[in-house]
């Protein structure tokens, strides 16, 4: 079968990521079922717009059903309190993939962050063996939804692909995002990959192409991500992070985090 033969469910479709994977996938999937908080603009015919809560997992079924695969984007975004991040995050991707599990949908393409890697140092090449080593409570908090989507892999037998998200914009800005940038078409080009690989898991981190980045590109090549863009052409080849810094720069920082606790 081909993603044209599927029906997906994107969850947090009116977020920044969901907004654009939406139009892009549109032509390219046979059915999308689109779902956040308040449902999304009605769209194309093969489209099917719907409202749902994580945190009420009694408004999840509904989605699932004949459904292939799942994207979960849904959830907040950046640091918060943590016991906002484990219930929208945790418990929420707990409802669903309970969910999932019940009406036996096995494929997740998880939306994970290099925020739960961000205190390496930017000396370091990360890869999916990297230790876990979050930079915040908001990457506590995918740390903790990577495990809890990698058992459900072992145990239940779903198909999981988390991908560890770099800086998702249309053009890198900074010294850092010389090594995290994700422009938008490397973007969508990671989540078809996920989307159609056979493996029962894997975590690879979502990133162009950069000369300075921080993350190996192999893993997600092991499963036909092949980023294009390169941040370097835009900022410049002399332009990079210092490496006697986090991974996670400012973010990285104990006054962003106290902010939020």
């Amino acid at each position: 079968m081909t993603l044209q033969d599927e029906s997906w469910l994107i969850t947090g479709a009116n977020g920044k990521i969901g907004r654009g994977l939406r139009r892009h996938l549109q032509p390219r999937v046979g059915h999308l079922v689109v779902a956040d908080l308040e449902a999304p603009e009605a769209g194309e015919v093969n489209e099917t717009c719907r409202a749902f809560d994580l945190r009420d997992p009694a408004t999840i079924p509904p989605l699932l059903d004949g459904v292939d695969g799942v994207v979960h984007l849904a959830g907040i975004p950046d640091e918060a309190p943590y016991a906002d991040l484990l219930q929208v995050n945790a418990l929420g991707l707990y409802h669903l993939l309970e969910s999932m599990r019940a009406a036996g949908v096995r494929h997740l393409v998880y939306a994970s962050s290099n925020r739960a890697t961000g205190l390496h140092p930017a000396s370091a090449t990360l890869d999916e063996t990297s230790t876990i080593r979050p930079d915040g409570l908001y990457g506590a908090s995918k740390a903790a939804c990577e495990a809890l989507a990698r058992m459900y892999a072992d145990k239940f037998g779903l198909r999981v692909a988390s991908l560890c998200i770099g800086t998702f914009k249309e053009a890198p800005e900074n010294p850092r995002e010389a090594a995290t940038w994700l422009s938008h078409a490397d973007a969508w080009r990671a989540f078809e990959a996920a989307m159609t690989t056979r493996e029962d898991y894997c975590v690879f981190y979502a990133v162009s192409a950069n000369e300075h980045r921080f993350w190996s590109l192999e893993p997600g090549r092991a499963i036909g991500y092949e980023p294009q863009d390169d941040a370097a052409r835009i900022l410049g080849h002399d332009v990079a992070p210092p490496r006697d810094e986090p991974q996670a720069g400012a973010l990285g920082s104990a006054e962003f985090t106290l902010r939020h606790m």
